[in-house]
């Protein structure tokens, strides 16, 4: 039977100086009597929370919203200047690339290290070593100074220890942001595990899809104060419209401000709903609501699928798909419609742009205005879903 295993934070607060000039010399420290302007910065102001026991709670906001300040403060590693925080239970964080590692030491060197800063003896270390190394996939590597790692090798370092310790309580910050897909999809599943086994999680990450999926209540911080708190479909809304001051259903509702042809409130549909998150089979329609300043005669609208990493998966235009541009100026919708996306399970962004019917002047363009996720049980690696069987004869 697990303790209580639960994190009370109340009204807590942090503050930071900020200094506003760098003296770099004696002469200089002396003409201004060892003083340095500074103005104060509130990471956080009078932050509540409660993390019920074996539950997981995952905190979002925009970068600067105090969200790693306040698992530090958790953690421990920062003190905060008033409040109260009560965590209990055996606690392990993982809080950023690199926290806890020496970059002259290698990755042998350093699983002991933070194992005896997580209260690990030795023996313990040794016993789970294999284990470690095998989860990070490190091989030959783990014997490299880790100064020399990527950021995914840091990652996948700091997870494997964690996945070996068998916290009570677990504090995670942005762990999935770097990696590649199958080693998040990994994490993924530990996580999966250790919430099964009344760990209680706090989880930091930017992303809002997958926190309203897998966590049991979400934080919205704006600011360092809490905007939100609870339903994690309502507080990721929230999160939403204050992210992109529009409609919380609006995937993107930023706008390419330059040329003549603008792109806004760019949706994904899925059986009439907005969604980022989409299986390889769903019926989907990108919407956007296009404004053209001056009237075109040869206007075509161009859509591109990519990658994250920028490889052109699919595009096509208006043209293409014998859709007559409005001739007029003005707003106008117009919607793509997929008979299912056959995609492997991962990240995708669209870009979206206009053009002259010859290709030869460009009226807008907007990159990246709108990401998703495709996700299905296939086990496949690429970016197509293809058919396929096999037969032995």
């Amino acid at each position: 039977m697990r303790p209580s295993n639960s994190i009370s934070v109340k009204e807590i607060g942090k503050t930071f100086r900020v200094y506003d000039e760098r003296y770099q010399t004696l002469k200089e420290r002396a003409i201004h009597f060892g003083k340095i302007p500074f103005h104060e910065f509130s990471a956080l102001r009078d932050v509540s929370l409660e993390v019920k026991p074996g539950s997981m709670m995952g905190i979002l906001g925009h970068n600067g919203s105090g969200k790693s300040t306040l698992l530090k403060c958790i953690a421990g590693t920062l003190t905060p200047d008033r409040g109260t925080i009560k965590a209990d239970g055996r606690m392990a964080a993982l809080l950023e690339l690199g926290a806890g590692f020496h970059p002259e030491l290698t990755g042998r060197e350093n699983l002991y290290l933070a194992g005896s800063i997580l209260g690990l003896r030795r023996h313990e270390i040794q016993d789970k070593f294999d284990s470690i190394v095998d989860f990070s996939e490190l091989g030959d590597f783990i014997d490299n100074q880790v100064k020399y790692y990527s950021s995914g090798m840091f990652t996948r370092l700091g997870f494997a220890l964690i996945a070996n310790i068998d916290p009570e309580i677990l504090l995670l910050d942005e762990v999935l942001a770097v990696g590649d897909e199958a080693f998040q999809n990994k994490c993924l599943d530990q996580i999966r595990s250790f919430r099964e086994n009344g760990v209680t999680i706090l989880f930091v990450t930017h992303s809002v899809d997958l926190a309203a999926s897998i966590c049991d209540e979400l934080v919205v911080l704006e600011h360092g104060e809490v905007i939100a708190s609870g339903n994690p479909k309502q507080s990721a809304a929230t999160y939403r419209r204050h992210l992109y001051a529009g409609d919380p259903t609006t995937v993107s509702a930023k706008e390419a401000s330059t040329g003549e042809a603008t792109f806004s409130d760019v949706l994904l549909l899925v059986n009439g709903s907005p969604t980022t998150v989409i299986r390889p089979d769903d019926m989907v329609t990108l919407q956007v609501k296009v404004s053209l300043k001056k009237g075109r005669k040869d206007a075509v609208v161009a859509y591109a699928i990519r990658e994250v990493g920028g490889a052109l998966v699919n595009s096509s235009n208006t043209r293409i798909l014998d859709v007559e541009v409005p001739r007029r100026s003005g707003p106008f919708i117009l919607a793509f419609t997929f008979e299912g996306l056959a995609l492997l399970n991962g990240r995708f962004s669209v870009d979206l742009g206009a053009h002259s019917a010859d290709g030869r002047h460009q009226y807008g363009q907007q990159n990246n205005i709108i990401q998703f996720n495709v996700t299905g049980p296939s086990n496949e690696t690429g970016i197509a879903l293809l058919p396929v069987r096999a037969v032995i004869k």
